[in-house]
């Protein structure tokens, strides 16, 4: 059976229907909901999300990227972990870029997929 789920952002396909996704984009879909969701952020659900977009502006320490990743994995694994098991979260300065890249298994097949997604100082299409 074809599992198939609403895409994430929402929108309609070319035939006029709503947009689907599958089971592995709907799941990098919920990834990029925490990550780029700030705590607090929806009312109904404040402990949601991890506020990685505050991470832009933070200073580039080694004990404070080993404390945020393990944030960053604690919040994905809290919001997402009857469907993944989070492997290891890495979080990187590139210039004014952060790039952060999740590893993880999925729970349905064992599958190992990684994620990257980057982050600017600026609004505007952040996804990697």
């Amino acid at each position: 059976m074809d599992e198939s789920y609403l895409a994430f952002p929402f929108g309609i396909a070319g035939d006029g229907a709503v947009a689907r996704a599958d089971r592995d984009q709907t799941i990098r879909a919920r990834i990029e909901q925490v990550l780029f969701t700030s705590t607090r952020e929806r009312v109904m659900l404040p402990e949601f999300g991890c506020g990685a977009r505050d991470l832009v502006f933070q200073a580039n320490g080694e004990a404070l990227a080993a404390a945020t990743e393990f944030t960053v994995a604690r919040a994905l694994q809290t919001h997402l972990g009857a469907e993944v098991m989070i492997n290891s979260v890495d979080i990187r300065h590139d210039g004014e870029k952060l790039l952060i890249e999740v590893a993880y298994t999925k729970s349905r097949d064992l599958g190992r997929e990684r994620v990257m997604f980057q982050m600017l100082p600026f609004a505007g299409d952040n996804r990697g």
